[in-house]
């Protein structure tokens, strides 16, 4: 059987294997999050699940189909951890009371995997945003233990991990004891023209500092 091959379709990234966990690192007012989206664009056939600790799960439909996800309960779940009012969201939505339980998220998390596994969507895009939401809030150690977690069943299932971080919120320990359990790192900066993002720790990628344009939704491949 062919490996699964995640595609990053308008970005100058290169497709990554199944199981492949990437943190995204960088000031959220130069697309960082906008870069992480387009990251879960994926193929028709491919589910997304997205771990949302500081945004309603309808603030979060509304990213997802800015950058051309389409959103719909066949093939998106989200566990929001503001319980918000997800009433006309066109997910599947779990919520849990705050972003301190990781053990609901978790749980809530493995829910939707296996529902989507059961029905025949096996290749999924995991975003967790944002971890630094969820640092501010528990002790380093714990939210070690939750990344590692959620890394090892990303790879275990052959699907694909975005996880998301502004390192300004973060001291150098703190982001290096994150980054060593995702199998590469993508930085985004300001540049002299703009957005810029530069890949680390993926065979066959550059490590050049490549433009970008946050506001442009993905391309079908």
């Amino acid at each position: 059987m062919t490996e699964k091959q995640y595609q990053f379709g308008g970005l100058s990234l290169d497709p990554v294997r199944g199981g492949t966990s990437i943190l995204v690192a960088g000031p959220s007012h130069v697309g960082t999050k906008e870069l992480a989206y387009r990251m879960l664009v994926g193929d028709d056939d491919e589910g997304v699940i997205i771990l949302t600790t500081n945004a309603t799960a309808a603030d979060i439909t509304a990213d997802c189909e800015a950058v051309g996800i389409e959103v719909s309960p066949d093939r998106m779940g989200i566990v929001d951890c503001l319980d918000s009012d997800d009433s006309g969201v066109p997910a599947r939505v779990l919520t849990v009371s705050n972003a301190q339980d990781l053990t609901g998220i978790g749980m809530r998390y493995s829910k939707l995997y296996s529902d989507f596994h059961a029905e025949g969507v096996t290749a999924v895009r995991t975003g967790l945003f944002s971890i630094s939401t969820v640092l501010s809030l528990t002790e380093l150690q714990t939210v070690s233990r939750f990344v590692h977690t959620l890394v090892g069943r990303v790879s275990k299932v052959g699907g694909l991990g975005v996880f998301l971080v502004d390192p300004a919120m973060h001291d150098e320990r703190e982001l290096r004891t994150i980054s060593q359990f995702c199998d590469g790192r993508i930085d985004v900066r300001e540049g002299e023209a703009g957005p810029e993002l530069r890949s680390q720790g993926f065979l066959g990628q550059s490590s050049s500092w490549t433009p970008f344009d946050p506001s442009v939704a993905a391309e079908d491949d």
